[in-house]
């Protein structure tokens, strides 16, 4: 009996250990996003690519009901574009660590230069049939 009720308090132990260690980087409904070297990133102790980290992040506002993300400061330009337009697809806030406060990331749409219409050529007139002479 004792057995059991240790293996049970073992198995509890384990659990709440790993829950705590899976919401570490999940703080007031946000993920906090580490860069790494590469345009990798780190989060709940793993490293990944951009790709990868769209999917999770996409998983997190899924399943843990995430409204955004922070970017830890280090980040590079590529590392802080690869957030912003995930967070844009995701329909979540951007936020990027600047010290000890958060700078909200602008996730509007980006301009896209308009194009000028290409002018519609004119029609050239159709020529009337001429009937062969002598009839």
């Amino acid at each position: 009996m004792n057995k059991i009720v240790r293996i049970a308090i073992l198995g509890l132990g384990l659990g709440a250990a790993a829950a705590a260690f899976a919401a570490g980087d999940i703080r007031d409904n946000r993920a906090w996003v580490k860069p790494v070297k590469g345009e990798k990133f780190s989060i709940n102790g793993y490293t990944m690519g951009k790709v990868e980290l769209y999917g999770y992040l996409g998983q997190l506002r899924d399943d843990e009901h995430i409204t955004g993300v922070v970017l830890r400061s280090g980040a590079d330009e590529a590392q802080t574009k690869a957030i912003v337009s995930s967070a844009r697809t995701l329909e979540i806030e951007a936020f990027q660590e600047d010290g000890g406060d958060l700078k909200k990331l602008d996730t509007s749409a980006p301009a896209t230069p308009a194009t000028p219409a290409t002018p519609a050529t004119p029609a050239t007139p159709a020529t009337p049939a001429t009937p062969p002479e002598g009839h």
